[in-house]
């Protein structure tokens, strides 16, 4: 009689060590849930954004006084600042105040496509939960603003998207901005911007701002440990089977080359090569699959209609099919 003796198999941690142990327990889902997680929204903490973290939490701990310290973000479109700025919100959260109050720590506004006193007033209003206010001419719009800051206890007050500065008249922007300026000194709040890299130049040119705010710039990726790093974070994140090894020099040349050093569009391209990575059972990203989103969109809608609610499959694929036979 013979004896047959089995090898064990290997622990979880030696054949899924490429994944964060919270992503672990996700691998033996079925494919379909493991594409739609991959399409949910991710934020990656890499040096750079720990480093802003740091400073926007230092503005929220900065005690109240006549001249309060500002931020001004500036970096390219799509390198994370709007989700960066999101996110410190998240960590801040309105809660009940007295009086069946709100308390908002945090506010963030757009700046209007078209920049003036009057747009900037209904932003902010509109932010604050009061766009009603806006529609009556007698009343004192920046009055009813520096009230309703004060009233909920805000600490900081974010204008995203501020660029739109660039566009308007010099009268319009330099009102704009003392206005700005006005809210921080009388309400003794942080007032924090974000916009792309032409904006600096608006700020720089009032002395009294560029003295009060100061400039953080969110570069491109380039080779380097830092988009290694950045790149082992997005693959132990991602719920596929075998390591990918991204951080790789030959995937972060791939990676770079193809998407340019932009944060959104590195992502947008390694979303796209994941979920066709699990839905063609291949379960790593490949140098080759990094085009996909590019040379071969049909894939990709593939997986993601494999990851689509099931109720709309039906319809989703009848409308691709149609659109492509009435192409042809």
């Amino acid at each position: 009689m013979s004896v047959t003796t089995r090898r064990p198999s290997a622990p979880i941690e030696s054949t899924l060590g490429h994944l964060d142990p919270s992503i672990r327990s996700t691998i033996g889902a079925v494919s379909d849930e493991r594409i739609r997680m991959v399409q949910k929204d991710l934020f990656i903490e890499h040096d750079v954004s720990r480093y802003l973290n740091d400073q926007l939490d230092s503005l929220m701990f900065e005690p109240r006084h006549a001249r309060m310290p500002c931020l001004l973000i500036s970096g390219d479109a799509g390198m994370g600042k709007t989700a960066q700025l999101h996110r410190f919100q998240r960590r801040y959260p309105d809660s009940p105040g007295e009086c069946g109050g709100r308390f908002r720590p945090i506010v963030i506004a757009n700046m209007p496509p078209e920049p003036t006193r009057l747009t900037l007033q209904f932003a902010l209003l509109e932010a604050l939960d009061a766009p009603a206010i806006s529609r009556n001419r007698s009343v004192d719009r920046d009055g009813v603003i520096r009230r309703m800051i004060t009233a909920h206890g805000t600490r900081a007050l974010v204008v995203d998207e501020t660029q739109h500065l660039c566009h308007t008249r010099s009268r319009d922007r330099a009102v704009v901005l003392d206005s700005l300026k006005a809210i921080s000194t009388t309400c003794q709040i942080n007032i924090i911007c974000a916009g792309t890299p032409a904006v600096v130049r608006e700020f720089q040119a009032d002395p009294q701002l560029e003295r009060r705010f100061l400039i953080t710039h969110l570069t491109q990726w380039t080779k380097g440990t830092g988009i290694e790093r950045f790149l082992q974070a997005y693959e132990r994140a991602r719920p596929l089977r075998q390591p990918s090894n991204l951080a790789d020099a030959e995937m972060v040349r791939a990676i770079l080359s193809e998407c340019g050093g932009t944060t959104h569009r590195i992502i947008q391209c390694l979303n796209a090569a994941a979920v066709v990575a699990i839905h063609e059972g291949i379960e790593r990203i490949t140098l080759d699959l990094l085009l996909v989103h590019r040379t071969d969109p049909r894939r990709v809608l593939a997986a993601k209609l494999a990851g689509s609610p099931k109720v709309l499959r039906p319809q989703a694929a009848a409308a691709v099919d149609r659109t492509l036979r009435v192409r042809a």
